[in-house]
């Protein structure tokens, strides 16, 4: 297996005045999977538009990784909380029912399963019965919420954690998809519908028959249904379906379009004709995106769960790129492995953004198997396979390679090449000892 550093819990020195304090989920309203990683309250003040985020990058260069931490002292917004870094590595393995190891066999497996039902039955009320949380509340708009405001250069304050929702007129294709939204106003708001994406052909076909579309963006729920919605990657089904799969349960939903019932923060709102410049915005490849044209997004209802704390990714940080690596490995292990190549791990860097550079361990590898793995993935800059993947630079150093080369296409026009290794040839001698 291709080894996955795991992050070391910090040092009693290390947090030694550094405002943490560890905390059992329940005491922050989160649920239990989050007991499979450190979890830390920060009741030190701080504010909304850049601090909080700077505060959480800084407790991430002490520490040496990066704390899953509950702001509870917010000086713009009181009353309200923060969940920073909602998405590490071990939450998602522990939502999934699963270990680090044995997913992605079991991952494939759940996604060539059948899937269980999607239940629209799910109303805040009914979910709270359910759940035994409380149901969520209607508040007075977008100002009511903690967004913040990640970065100097970003624009104003983002939802960088929100799922989108679309669907088609008549109700089919369910999409689930991170669309960061920049709020306007309490009631106004952008939001970046690529249009590469199946939102924006919701959208296209919303407007052909002459109605804006409507859209729910929600926070909060099961980590899966956020590994559902990184997929960017090739998947078959409406995505609740995919999500019932790997959760191996009914899927529990309400609204229009539906959202999970557990889900604590709900947007609902209405995309139509009309663009606006959206961003700047820090996007995750560490750069920022200046100003294009975005939807704009009327908002129509907020709604969230008293108490909750209101998760925020910082793009290019451990939970987004976790995120992405995460579903482009279990997706492309399911691909390969349905397609008859023998391959028994498949692990994308987080250090590469979590999606450029695919290494795929194999005994039988070939160029056969590497130009399947670029097909599906046409994102991938740099894909590797071969056995014994442990220590990339020994593996290149000791096998020889046959590769294979394309263009590299980004948003439409040709920037460089993507190249493929198959390290075929084994080296030759008896390994030494020590």
């Amino acid at each position: 297996m291709i080894p996955r550093p795991a992050p070391s819990p910090p040092s009693p020195s290390a947090l030694a005045d550094s405002g943490l304090v560890p905390v059992d989920p329940a005491e922050v309203g989160l649920p239990p999977y989050y007991a499979a990683t450190g979890l830390y309250r920060y009741d030190r003040p701080v504010g909304t538009v850049v601090e909080a985020a700077r505060t959480l990058a800084g407790l991430e260069h002490r520490l040496g990784t990066r704390p899953t931490t509950v702001f509870t002292r917010l000086t713009d917004r009181p009353g309200s909380r923060v969940l920073g870094h909602p998405y590490p590595r071990a939450v998602l393995l522990a939502a999934l029912d699963t270990a680090e190891g044995a997913h992605l066999p079991e991952l494939a497996a759940r996604l060539s399963g059948e899937p269980f039902r999607v239940r629209a039955d799910a109303a805040p009320e009914a979910a709270a019965g359910a759940t035994g949380a409380p149901a969520r509340r209607e508040l007075d708009g977008l100002h009511a919420l903690p967004v913040l405001q990640h970065r100097p250069g970003d624009g104003g304050r983002y939802v960088t954690a929100g799922i989108g929702v679309t669907t088609r007129p008549d109700g089919s294709a369910v999409n689930l998809g991170f669309y960061c939204v920049q709020v306007v106003s309490a009631y106004r708001a952008r939001i970046f519908l690529d249009p590469r994406t199946d939102a924006h052909r919701n959208l296209l076909e919303w407007r052909a028959v002459g109605r804006p579309m409507p859209i729910s963006v929600f926070l909060g729920a099961d980590p899966s249904y956020a590994v559902v919605a990184a997929t960017r990657l090739p998947a078959t089904g409406d995505d609740y379906q995919i999500a019932s799969r790997l959760l191996r349960a009914d899927v529990r939903v309400g609204g229009a379009p539906p959202v999970p019932a557990d889900a604590t923060h709900v947007l609902t709102g209405l995309v139509g004709h009309a663009n606006e410049k959206e961003g700047p915005f820090g996007e995750f490849k560490g750069y920022y995106v200046e100003e294009r044209q975005g939807n704009v997004l009327d908002i129509t209802g907020v709604a969230a769960r008293p108490g909750a704390p209101f998760p925020s990714i910082v793009a290019g940080a451990e939970s987004g790129l976790t995120l992405m690596s995460f579903q482009n490995e279990y997706l492309l292990y399911a691909h390969l492995r349905a397609q008859g190549h023998p391959v028994t791990d498949v692990r994308y860097s987080v250090r590469a953004r979590g999606e450029f550079v695919a290494l795929i361990e194999t005994e039988r590898p070939s160029l056969e198997l590497v130009c399947e793995a670029m097909k599906f993935d046409v994102r991938s800059k740099l894909v590797i396979c071969g056995p014994e993947l442990g220590d990339v630079p020994q593996a290149l150093a000791t096998y020889g390679f046959i590769t294979h080369h394309e263009p590299y296409y980004r948003k439409g026009r040709t920037e460089g090449e993507r190249i493929g290794l198959a390290l075929v040839i084994p080296p030759v001698g008896r390994p030494v000892e020590y």
